[in-house]
């Protein structure tokens, strides 16, 4: 017998008489469990199994760091510190996740973040940029952990 593909088929298998009801069902079910553990797989390998690369965790400790110096220094610099506290938690799980738009938001916020550094002193803005480095140099050489490469057998 060739290989069953479609619960169609085994439809046409079972009016034809090929098989008897009782063989419909446990192939239906074998099928079903089949396309639940594959599609399992999938999810399990581009979320759950993925190990994070060691630099990329230099990024996320440096961008932990940033978020509790933000909280600590909002009676300084007022409840807009508390936005971007809250901004950087969110990328924060976004980078640990490997989420491209948290690869997209890194990159934008650096570049935005450094530029406004540099609009109000160009020491500030080297500052910035510095510490802002922390995150975004490793995040771009681990560009391949947020665009991973699919492999033929599951497109």
């Amino acid at each position: 017998m060739e290989n069953i593909t479609s619960e169609q088929e085994l439809k046409q298998l079972l009016q034809e008489g090929q098989i008897n009801e009782e063989e419909y069902q446990q192939l239906l079910s074998a099928m079903d469990k089949k396309t639940s553990e594959n599609s399992f797989s999938v999810i399990k390998d581009n979320y759950i199994k993925r190990n994070i690369p060691n630099l990329l965790w230099i990024a996320l400790v440096s961008l932990a760091l940033m978020i509790l110096l933000k909280i600590a220094y909002i009676s300084k610099t007022g409840p807009l510190m508390l936005l971007d506290a809250a901004l950087s938690a969110v990328l924060l799980v976004g980078i640990y996740l490997g989420h491209k738009w948290a690869y997209i938001a890194t990159i934008l916020f650096v570049l935005i973040g450094t530029l406004a550094g540099f609009a109000k002193n160009p020491t500030y803005g080297l500052q910035i940029f510095c510490i802002d480095s922390l995150v975004f140099i490793p995040v771009l050489f681990c560009t391949n952990y947020f665009f991973p490469k699919v492999s033929k057998n599951l497109k």
